[in-house]
């Protein structure tokens, strides 16, 4: 086999591993950026949103940088609505998180629903482990303006999509990066391998 073939075949990495790469950022943004649901500032201790069709479902907390948030301060509740029974909601084991110039979000909960109307109220207690409350008192930051801070339900993906997206940046930048390197480098590569070529 030629050299030229052995050089083709090791640069076609390069347009899988930015296949890969699209894929795997189009799974982070449905983590990160899926659509609102409901929006309400955190002075409203009740929000009311509708669920069109069935899958995951998040809670974001959204305010101001470098603020020191109520997160550790209050605990949220789900039900549904009109019948008022409970609905299961899990703390955000990775805890996403996305910020602008001025502005942050990060996930709190997640939860799974059925499509219908539903009531998440702000209730006493904590939305946090302990290890993340001694960091908040460890780094109080500046009172939060309750206007300016916001709950936020978001379509989201299974904390899955995350597990999988990870390895998959991986094999993206050794397909990229390995592409290249094998393509320029194949005579030597294939020399050490003891693969005969026609050069």
């Amino acid at each position: 086999m030629s050299l030229t073939i052995f050089r083709t075949l090791f640069f076609c990495l390069v347009p899988l591993g930015v296949f890969i790469l699209i894929k795997a950022i189009r799974m982070l943004k449905d983590i990160f950026n899926g659509e609102v649901i409901a929006e309400k500032p955190f002075t409203e201790k009740e929000i009311h949103f509708e669920v069109k069709k069935k899958g995951v479902y998040a809670v974001w907390q959204k305010g101001r940088l470098f603020r020191r948030t109520p997160v550790d301060r209050f605990a949220l509740k789900l039900f549904s609505v009109p019948s008022g029974e409970p609905v299961p909601i899990d703390a955000s084991v990775f805890r996403p998180h996305s910020s602008s110039l001025d502005t942050a979000r990060m996930e709190m909960n997640r939860f799974f629903a059925e499509p219908g109307h539903y009531r998440l109220q702000i209730v006493e207690g904590s939305s946090v482990s302990l290890f993340e409350r001694l960091l908040f008192e460890l780094f109080p930051g500046k009172p939060v303006d309750y206007s300016q801070y916001f709950l936020q339900v978001r379509e989201s993906r299974s904390a899955y999509y995350m597990v999988a997206a990870i390895p998959l940046l991986i094999l993206c930048a050794f397909c990229i990066m390995g592409g290249f390197v094998a393509g320029f480098m194949a005579p030597y590569i294939l020399t050490d391998l003891g693969i005969p070529f026609n050069p």
